[in-house]
């Protein structure tokens, strides 16, 4: 039997990003079995217009929603939380910022939640071969990530799909080859779930 569908999305460069883990992540992961994986681009509006493009590419309704976005540290990060508010200032490789979008993400003006077992996700992580901290986190970084998590979860609440974002290391930190296994053995996980 084939396994359910998820729809995986990561991003493409920006800043001093030039090789970003989560895109080459949602890129290798694209034609596993019942996985579609496909790249995003760094801005704030252009994201989620890709993400709801390549969605609407797919021939069945996916049963979850995985975003991977990359964040300065060393740890796997599991985001429980998607807010309304991105940064005013901080600018996306198109050059705007997230203000236009304040208040207009959908959703709501309150805080959106995964509604996947973290404690089960941590534990496949780690399950998987990861040997460095796993960490949750109520902070998407307001940024980019942010902006896709928040949307991916609205999607999801209209879907009854639901959606979860990871935050992976730079590769100067860990390799593709020490994150595709954690998280190959995640997505195990969140099958469990559905």
């Amino acid at each position: 039997m084939e396994p359910p569908l998820l729809f995986v999305t990561g991003f493409g460069p920006f800043e001093s990003v030039d090789d970003n883990p989560s895109g080459a992540l949602a890129r290798t992961l694209d034609g596993e079995a019942g996985i579609r994986g496909v790249e995003l681009p760094v801005t704030y509006a252009g994201s989620a217009e890709a993400w709801d493009a390549h969605l609407g590419e797919l021939t069945g309704q996916p049963a979850a929603f995985l975003s991977l976005g990359v964040h300065p540290g060393s740890s796997l990060r599991l985001e429980h939380r998607a807010g309304p508010e991105l940064l005013h200032d901080r600018v996306d490789t198109a050059g705007e910022t997230g203000a236009a979008l304040c208040g207009n993400m959908g959703g709501g003006e309150g805080d959106l939640y995964t509604s996947l077992d973290l404690d089960a996700l941590q534990a496949a992580l780690v399950a998987g071969g990861w040997r460095g901290e796993v960490e949750r986190s109520e902070d998407a970084g307001k940024y980019v990530c942010e902006r896709v998590y928040r949307h991916v979860l609205v999607r999801g609440a209209e879907r009854g799909v639901p959606g979860l974002f990871l935050h992976v290391p730079p590769l100067a930190s860990a390799s593709l080859e020490q994150q595709i296994g954690p998280v190959r053995a995640l997505i195990a996980a969140l099958r469990e779930q559905l």
